[in-house]
């Protein structure tokens, strides 16, 4: 079992922490980084969510009880971490919205898509795709509906729907998928040569990603109260796994999509955490050390998981 842990994440940590002394030590500054997450986020990952869409078989397993095993224990996540941040932190309520948002929403490009398949295999792709496709313009577009309304600004919601629309429209990773799924129903498959260069391209996504995952731990510092972050990483590391596991299993869910559901969950909080802090000014140094604190205590929260799913 050790031997299993170590094997998916010794390479996964060790890129991350190569990510991380390059940053720290000036031989990798942070318009390299720029420059390297946009071709992750924007190239890399969207064409190869549209080869994997494209080139998967779907199992013939229910996406209503995947979704609901994953996405009934994320809002319920959210409920909790903002009610913990408001009433037990003394945290004002839109930052108590942030601090929901930041235990309930997964690192999922970064670190998911990098790790779940070397953990479960490729064919964990296909459920860990239908996951993200909703994962962050569902959690995005409720919590900025309920911080605008909180902050008696819901006026300009009428906004939103307009706003969610250019959202999906710009954002590669939907953009990747939906293509993938049109493409898929005329049956042309990929030619060789094209199906190649998609291959090229997939077998760079992991290393960048954890590449740039490790750099971006570098710019963040222990600089906000440690407070919110304990909370966040029992919530997202422990917590969130443990429901979506339960979850899951009441609704015998197919076992392979049920252990991608379960390692989604457990991956550390997202960076967009940072995003909704900065954009509504809500202590920004609380989310960066909140984004740190996750993600390195998620390397023993995901080697329990890891082993505990290959004891199923």
């Amino acid at each position: 079992m050790i031997d299993t842990v170590f094997a998916v994440l010794a390479p996964v940590l060790a890129l991350g922490l190569i990510g991380y002394v390059a940053t720290k030590t000036g031989h990798f500054q942070s318009t390299h980084r720029d420059g390297l997450a946009k071709y992750v986020f924007d190239f890399a990952v969207p064409m190869l969510l549209f080869s994997a869409v494209v080139e998967l078989e779907p199992p013939k397993a229910s996406t209503t009880a995947l979704f609901i095993s994953y996405y009934v224990p994320l809002w319920t996540i959210f409920a909790l971490g903002l009610l913990l941040a408001w009433s037990l932190l003394k945290r004002s309520l839109v930052e108590s919205m942030v601090i929901g948002l930041g235990a309930c929403f997964a690192n999922t490009v970064l670190l998911g898509i990098p790790l779940i398949p070397r953990a479960l295999g490729e064919e964990a792709l296909f459920p860990l795709f239908l996951l993200i496709s909703i994962h962050g313009i569902t959690v995005f577009t409720v919590v900025t509906v309920v911080i605008e309304v909180a902050r008696g600004r819901d006026a300009g919601l009428s906004k939103l729907p307009l706003q969610v629309a250019k959202g999906l429209i710009a954002n590669p990773l939907i953009v990747g998928l939906a293509t993938g799924f049109l493409w898929k129903m005329t049956n042309l498959g990929l030619h060789p040569i094209v199906a190649d260069m998609f291959d090229l391209v997939a077998n760079s996504v992991t290393p960048a990603a954890l590449f740039v995952l490790g750099s971006s731990l570098a710019g963040y510092k222990l600089s906000g109260s440690i407070g919110p972050a304990v909370l966040i990483s029992v919530l997202k590391n422990t917590l969130h796994p443990l429901l979506v596991f339960l979850v899951g299993r009441a609704l015998h869910l197919e076992p392979l999509w049920l252990a991608v559901a379960v390692l989604l969950a457990s991956m550390p909080t997202g960076m967009n955490m940072y995003l909704f802090a900065n954009r509504y000014q809500v202590s920004p140094p609380t989310a960066t050390t909140s984004i740190f604190v996750s993600t390195i205590t998620s390397i023993l929260s995901v080697s329990i998981v890891i082993a505990l799913l290959n004891d199923l």
